[in-house]
């Protein structure tokens, strides 16, 4: 059973994480700084701040799956979310290459871009918004992604045996039900600036586990979405309202299609995405 640390293990994604490594014959430890809700494998707790932890915790270890940082701006003052982010970030992939580690998994996020939380609002190039478009975040969140991508980047020129897959997601949908799209459909503007994509959260831990199976070279960014937006109208319809009706589009696209592409995840990862509101919701 090869071994596979999950940092960030006690939060709600990593949960999920964990449960999907299990369920496929892998033996995992989580990291968080708090204990978690459940008992699901051995749990450490551990600052990724602090590296001394790291280098006993990724010890024989195959994969890491690094989920452990604050998931938004605003949770902490600006300087101890960037901080946080980059230190954990780099502590582990150090830690992961000094030790041999195979595969690392990061969970990156389409706020990368810049869009979701800028403070001076700018449209995209072109929709969907794929691995390519430029990276120009605003706030300590999203720059701390593209930092961690770079710091991924970095690790692999030195560490070839290794192979480093960062997923950009955006916004995550924990509720099986989707309970809560009813509400968003309401205003449509109010996510605008995520173009309107989701990924739920089975799938982003299904996408975490086929980036420790699948073969590439070096570091790979990723993005990791449901191939539909979360609103019932055209997107293109959306983008002219809300957006910008001149911003290019990519041909042949029809209905509500998600303003982030997978593409490049479909075909090097696997991967497609099983959860969806269209099967759980009647409009």
């Amino acid at each position: 059973m090869k071994k596979i640390v999950v940092t960030g293990g006690s939060g709600r994604l990593g949960q999920l994480v964990i449960h999907e490594l299990l369920s496929h014959d892998y033996r995992v430890l989580s990291l968080d700084r708090v204990p978690p809700a459940a008992n699901l494998c051995p749990s450490w707790i551990a600052d990724l701040r602090s590296s001394g932890h790291l280098y006993e915790a990724l010890t024989n270890a195959y994969g890491v799956v690094h989920l452990g940082a604050y998931q938004a701006p605003g949770l902490a003052p600006d300087a101890e979310i960037f901080g946080n982010n980059v230190t954990a970030s780099y502590n582990v992939l150090k830690a992961a290459g000094d030790l041999g580690v195979k595969k690392v998994v990061i969970a990156s996020s389409t706020a990368a871009f810049g869009f979701i939380y800028a403070q001076k609002p700018f449209l995209p190039e072109y929709l969907p918004l794929d691995e390519k478009h430029p990276s120009r975040p605003q706030d300590p969140y999203g720059l701390s992604k593209v930092v961690g991508e770079q710091i991924a980047g970095s690790i692999v020129t030195t560490h070839s045996e290794m192979t480093i897959c960062s997923l950009r997601l955006p916004g995550v949908n924990f509720d099986p039900n989707y309970g809560l799209l009813r509400e968003r459909w309401k205003n449509p503007g109010a996510r605008a600036n995520t173009s309107w994509a989701y990924i739920d959260a089975r799938d982003a831990a299904t996408a975490c586990r086929l980036a420790l199976q699948v073969e590439f070279t070096g570091h790979e960014v990723m993005i990791v979405a449901a191939p539909t937006s979360s609103m019932r109208e055209p997107t293109a319809e959306l983008v002219a309202k809300y957006l910008d009706k001149r911003i290019p589009t990519a041909p042949g696209l029809t209905g509500n299609w998600s303003g982030v592409d997978s593409t490049k995840a479909n075909k090097l990862l696997g991967f497609k995405a099983e959860h969806v509101w269209e099967n759980y919701l009647k409009v």
